[in-house]
This record gives structure tokens, sequence and C-alpha cells, in this order.
């Protein structure tokens, strides 16, 4: 950038050129986007297999604009696995106007809780960091401390649906009451839906009355 930009711009994180906040427009154009989504499991229609029939599902509604392909999923594996922290900041702003509207509904936002183990080996939640980001945004409370994680369940990389499911029934447990809160779930990405509807369940048996889940990317329904 220019020296004059330096001091009323900042520098897009996918290209370096002037941004006024997060990706520039071009790096924002260039997003893949998730066309005519399902409100309630956030699939591009028509879905060949809905998710919300083979499992218990506890989300009332989705919000992922965005396909985990490239160049999102490079930005979403920096922030989790390079430490590009301030990414977070960056995919909640390319978030935020998809889910203004819907914050209207909602009363906190709840980043989706990683086990402490792997927080202090990765330095921070990337889920976290995308709710402060929203939250500041949208005038809404982050609840961090309040819900947890019961155990260090396996990773859920290159499991199945059923196996996603399985791994996390159970994993999370509020200490809190939620009477009555209507709450969204932040998380990165939304793949099955097991860890937020895992979390959603929690949530509800505290006394939620409604769990949206706001997340940056949602993974394409697999072809098979």
């Amino acid at each position: 950038m220019r020296m004059l930009e330096r001091l009323f711009f900042e520098a897009c994180p996918g290209c370096g050129e002037a941004s006024r906040a997060g990706l520039c427009t071009v790096c924002a154009a260039s997003l893949p986007r998730v066309v005519d989504a399902c409100e309630r499991c956030g699939l591009a229609r028509p879905v060949a297999s809905c998710p919300r029939r083979a499992r218990d599902w506890h989300v009332e509604r989705v919000i992922a604009p965005f396909a985990y392909a490239p160049p999102l999923d490079g930005y979403i594996h920096a922030l989790k696995y390079r430490g590009a922290r301030r990414l977070g900041r960056t995919l909640a702003l390319a978030l935020l106007e998809h889910v203004r509207a819907a914050a209207r509904d909602v009363d906190a936002l709840v980043p989706v809780p990683l086990h402490p183990l792997r927080l202090r080996a990765r330095g921070f939640n990337q889920a976290a960091e995308i709710a402060r980001t929203l939250a500041h945004a949208l005038e809404r409370p982050v609840v961090l401390a309040r819900v947890g994680r019961r155990g260090a369940e396996a990773p859920q990389t290159g499991r199945g649906a059923a196996g996603r499911f399985a791994n996390v029934a159970g994993a999370f447990a509020a200490t809190h009451a939620f009477a009555g809160a209507r709450l969204a779930i932040v998380d990165d990405v939304l793949t099955t839906g097991a860890t937020v509807n895992a979390l959603a369940a929690a949530l509800r048996e505290a006394g939620a009355t409604r769990c949206h889940v706001w997340a940056v990317a949602r993974t394409p329904e697999r072809a098979d």
C-alpha cells in the first residue's frame, strides 16, 4: 500500500491492497457462495439427503453463506493451523452482513468451545475470534465461560457423518442456566452439523429456547 493509504486503510489479508475493513472488494467477491441455501441445514438446494432426517437436529436455522472451497478454505486453514489469528476478524466481517438481520432474534453468541488441551496447543479459539468481532458489531454478548467440552474427543477430520455425530454425542455441558435464551452458535465451518447439534442439545437442556448456527462456510453436500 502507498503511504497515504496506510493512514486511512488496512492491508487486505488476501492480496495486500488497501481495504477499509477485512478483505478488499475484489477478494471478498472471490469468496465462493452457497446458492439457494436451505435455512434449516445450510446446504444448497435441492438437498439430495437432508441431514435433519437422518440425525437428531437441534438447530432451527443455519446461516453459512460461503462454500468451503478455494480461496476461503485457505483462509480458514491459516486461521486454525498456521496461527493467523487476525483472520478471525476478517472472516467475521465477511459474515457480518449475512447475519445482521437475524441478530434481532438473538440474545447472545456462543462460539463452539475447544477442549482446554486443544485451546492450549492452538493458543486461541478460532470460533471465539469470529464471535467477538460479530458481537461487537451487533452489540450482543459473547458466552465464553458458561459452556464447555466434557472430554477430549478425537478430531472430527476424516470421519463420516455417522462417525462425527457419535464422536461428539454428549461432548458439551452448560455450567449455567440459559432459561429462555435465544442463542446463535458461531463456528468457522459447518460440515455435517454434528458438533453444533451436540452443542445445541446441551444449550437446550440448560433452558435455551432457540439455537441458530452462524458459520462462515458450509461444506458442500457429498455427491454420493
